[in-house]
């Protein structure tokens, strides 16, 4: 009787196979398994090495390069229309240049005041985030705010006066300005008016007046207890023809008096008294005073509420 002699040896380590003259097949063929295991495992390292390494210079290549904002355009027409030159500040969208997309328009009254970085920042961060869309924003520093404001002459109890040439202005502004920026610019035909203080009050009025001009208006601590708005309110918001206009008042919690009250009675008789098409948002923040930092930025928001799911059809403002 013949006895085998087993042996009991791991397959996985070929070094220790017992030397046998029927284990050299064995050998040999489990050499060669791993060596192809080995060079596939070798072959998916390089992979995913190769793989790690391009989407880390992507990420670099777009952490290194971020849409710069685009430099300030400053420009000026002669305007005929109030017989003087006027300045006026461009700011477009950080990727303007690198599409053919068309923008709405925000005109921003006291340019010198609101046209500024931080301020110009915060809307196209909130732009990025889908809050709103990107702007084409353009300044309109004063040369007489004074004037410019009411359309009527006033005189304060010091005997100074102001107002008087509000509707030039804004005739200026829709007859030579818009037109300007509509030709040079990719601009989508709808428009946002905004102005603080004197110049919320040119907003307000200028939704009556010339409810063309923009399609949203934003005024924040508007200066309203003026007579000529004291005396036909009522009759302007009755009759107003405008079709869809929306208007955010938007003020802080510890602003004068007269403020408060005079933009809460607007918003009050526009929610009773208005047509279809008008409609008011009034807004007032906390802990704030007399034209708030962040009064534009709130406005807008307010109005531009649902923007993700429905954007405002360009060109309502034709």
């Amino acid at each position: 009787m013949i006895l085998a002699k087993s042996y009991s040896f791991p397959i996985n380590d070929p070094g220790k196979i017992p030397y046998h003259p029927r284990n050299r097949a064995m050998k040999a063929d489990h050499e060669k398994k791993l060596e192809v295991v080995m060079f596939f495992r070798m072959r998916v390292r390089i992979v995913c090495l190769s793989l790690g390494v391009i989407l880390f210079n992507t990420f670099m290549a777009y952490a290194a390069a971020p849409a710069l904002p685009l430099a300030v355009r400053f420009e000026k027409i002669d305007s005929l229309k109030i017989g003087e030159s006027r300045e006026f500040w461009v700011s477009l969208p950080d990727l303007y240049n690198e599409s053919d997309e068309r923008y709405p328009v925000l005109y921003m009254l006291d340019g010198e005041f609101n046209f500024n970085s931080g301020v110009i920042g915060g809307l196209r961060h909130a732009a990025q985030l889908g809050e709103m869309p990107e702007f084409i924003i353009v300044g309109i520093p004063n040369t007489d705010r004074a004037k410019d404001c009411f359309p009527e002459e006033l005189t304060y109890n010091d005997g100074s006066k102001a107002g008087g040439r509000a509707d030039r202005f804004l005739d200026f502004i829709n007859e030579e300005l818009i037109p300007h920026i509509d030709r040079n610019f990719r601009s989508d035909k709808f428009r946002v008016l905004y102005g603080t203080s004197n110049t919320g009050f040119t907003a307000v009025y200028a939704l009556f007046h010339s409810p063309e001009l923009a399609d949203y208006y934003v005024a924040v601590s508007a200066t309203l207890r003026v007579p000529y708005l004291l005396a036909k309110r009522d009759q302007l918001i009755r009759d107003f023809k405008g079709g869809e206009r929306k208007l955010s008042l938007v003020m802080g919690e510890n602003d004068f008096p007269t403020i408060l009250s005079q933009n809460g009675e607007l918003k009050e008789k526009c929610d009773v008294i208005a047509p279809a098409g008008l409609s008011c948002r009034f807004t007032v923040i906390d802990n704030a005073g007399h034209v708030p930092a962040e009064a534009l930025l709130v406005g807008l928001r307010r109005l531009f509420a649902g923007w993700k799911a429905a954007k405002p059809a360009a060109g309502s403002g034709e």
